[in-house]
């Protein structure tokens, strides 16, 4: 210990200051520690190291491995499902090439669907691909099979591949994205047990694990949920809260809805024709659920600014029964008049608030502009012809809306896309096509040549995108093609 002590101490000091000498080491060592000393090719510091790796293996040699009763990991379980085929694997070769997420995620859709698995020599891959993006981890825990779940134990960031057969045993046992997803999955077959799940395990579940879920049933809220979201306005962590009130804020029913529109339907009177507007006094509790007291536009009052905010969070159909009108007459009702003309944004973004569809399309009817916000909320056929339609007035929002569709683009929307993107290649780049490739129709690639930068500068650059994108295009038809054969 002593020989081992001078080393590191000598090595904390410096050779300048002391070196080793042979009496300083155990008598075995003297000797080979006198001739690297002798060395005269060899100056201070590299002897120094010498004697510390003699020294070293000198030590170790005389430990023993700690022993630990440590119980075997069980074999994994043999696989029920095929792998999938050659041609499956060749596709999936280019798709991990070419790094592009959504035709990695179209790949994997593959194999669920035709119920085969990942091959044993990328599952790691993909499992370390799924760890960071996931929206891939579900698929990759279904196509990874018992393999998959059998290297979950192994390594904590592949948690999530454990496969569990059941919804309920996916709800009780699996990792929280599995539970997340199923919860979705429930909301949308099974309203009333995925509630029920919720209520039980809510007190258990950390605040961090309660926002996850309550972000997750977002999109699927519904009355009945009101009841148990009132209770949650008390929960101890702020996000909660906060998360529990931006879902009240979404629901018809709940008093935070009833507050608003009390004071909204009091403020505007409707006489015949005339219509005049005044707010009532209003609480505190209402500003403290979000609401600014203060415009912030010299050109708009505080009672507009407020009263503007409220009309944004009211059920656009409650203005079809108390103005006693459809919801395209309604629309015309607050055009006609003066004093309602203010508040027609804010009608649209009520409607993207509730994703209430039948004011989206009444609002997009004869309409001379595009409204962005409501977009996603028409039928897949009319977004797309609302944006063919409207493309040139707002290139750059449609093109950006137009990322999160759920259905491929059409040729003419995605031929006036890209030659958008040609313009700004340095926005719209090879990251970029990666990332839409799943709605780019494969048919696209023909007329790529007819798609040129406007400036020379911009040439050599897009270029290089559209050979990117016709590799992308070319991998996309080979996972296609995987169905048919």
């Amino acid at each position: 210990m002593d020989q081992w002590n001078n080393i590191v101490n000598i090595g904390l000091l410096g050779t300048g200051r002391k070196t080793p000498a042979p009496q300083d080491f155990q008598e075995p060592l003297q000797a080979p520690a006198q001739q690297i000393l002798d060395n005269a090719g060899t100056d201070r510091e590299e002897q120094f190291l010498q004697l510390a790796a003699l020294s070293f293996g000198y030590r170790q040699s005389g430990m023993q491995a700690v022993k630990a009763a440590v119980t075997p990991l069980p074999a994994c379980k043999p696989e029920v499902k095929p792998y999938c085929s050659p041609a499956a694997i060749a596709a999936l070769k280019q798709v991990m090439d070419i790094e592009s997420i959504p035709l990695l995620q179209k790949w994997l859709e593959y194999c669920v669907a035709q119920q085969v698995l990942i091959p044993p020599a990328i599952l790691p891959t993909l499992l370390d691909k799924a760890w960071k993006y996931k929206s891939l981890r579900t698929l990759v825990a279904a196509a990874g099979g018992h393999r998959a779940e059998w290297l979950g134990q192994l390594n904590n960031d592949w948690n999530f591949s454990r496969v569990v057969e059941t919804p309920q045993d996916k709800w009780e046992n699996g990792a929280t994205a599995q539970r997340v997803e199923v919860l979705k999955e429930m909301r949308l077959t099974d309203p009333v047990t995925a509630l029920s799940w919720l209520q039980e395990t809510w007190s258990k579940e950390s605040a961090g694990v309660k926002t996850e879920f309550l972000n997750a049933i977002e999109p699927t809220i519904r009355e009945t949920d009101t009841d148990w979201l009132e209770t949650l306005v008390n929960e101890r962590s702020k996000q909660v809260k906060d998360q529990a009130l931006k879902l009240l804020k979404k629901l018809p029913s709940s008093s935070w809805h009833a507050k608003y529109w009390d004071i909204v339907s009091t403020a505007i009177r409707v006489d015949g024709n005339n219509v005049t507007i005044s707010l009532p006094p209003i609480d505190d509790s209402i500003f403290q659920s979000g609401i600014d007291k203060l415009s912030n536009d010299r050109k708009i009052s505080d009672e507009t600014y407020i009263l503007y905010q409220l009309i944004e969070l009211i059920h656009p159909s409650y203005w079809e029964k108390f103005l006693d009108r459809t919801a395209a007459e309604a629309i015309s009702f607050f055009s006609e008049h003066p004093a309602l003309q203010a508040f027609i944004p804010a009608l649209i973004q009520a409607t993207a608030w509730f994703k209430y569809q039948p004011w989206a399309q009444a609002l997009m009817q004869n309409s001379e502009v595009c409204h962005i916000e409501i977009l996603p909320l028409l039928p897949a056929a009319q977004q797309q012809a609302v944006c063919e339609q409207f493309f040139d007035q707002q290139q750059e929002a449609i093109t950006r809306c137009a990322g999160d569709f759920t259905t491929q683009w059409s040729f003419t929307l995605a031929k006036q896309i890209l030659s958008f993107a040609a313009t700004q290649p340095y926005v719209y780049n090879q990251t970029y096509m990666n990332n839409v490739i799943h709605l780019i129709p494969v048919k696209i690639a023909d007329t790529l040549d007819d798609i040129q930068a406007p400036d020379n500068w911009q040439t050599g650059y897009w270029s290089n995108i559209k050979t990117h994108l016709r590799k992308l295009l070319q991998v996309k038809k080979q996972v296609e093609s995987l169905s048919s054969i």
